[in-house]
């Protein structure tokens, strides 16, 4: 039986991320969203849980609304910096 280490964050993150981008009109392509997800893990504590396959979704939902408004904030954050200063070419 292996465990796997996840960090609930990262879930969340990218869970969020998109959408959030798409509503505040920034940049979707992969090196938008790729920076914006890194940034703003870089601004919100890990979570790490060991658990089984079976039980990671029950687990992410369950720690989701309790770590949601950080990780708006962090998102938020990483949208503007993203927005002002994107990686990407002629866009």
């Amino acid at each position: 039986m292996a465990l796997e280490y996840r960090n609930l964050m990262e879930d969340i993150v990218v869970q969020n991320a998109i959408t959030m981008m798409q509503a505040r009109e920034c940049c979707t392509c992969d090196a938008c969203t790729s920076d914006v997800v890194a940034y703003a893990l870089n601004h919100v504590p890990p979570r790490y849980v060991a658990t089984r396959k079976g039980q990671m979704l029950a687990k992410i939902s369950g720690y989701e609304l309790q770590y949601k408004a950080d990780v708006v904030a962090a998102i938020c954050d990483a949208i503007q910096v993203v927005k002002e200063s994107p990686r990407h070419e002629g866009r």
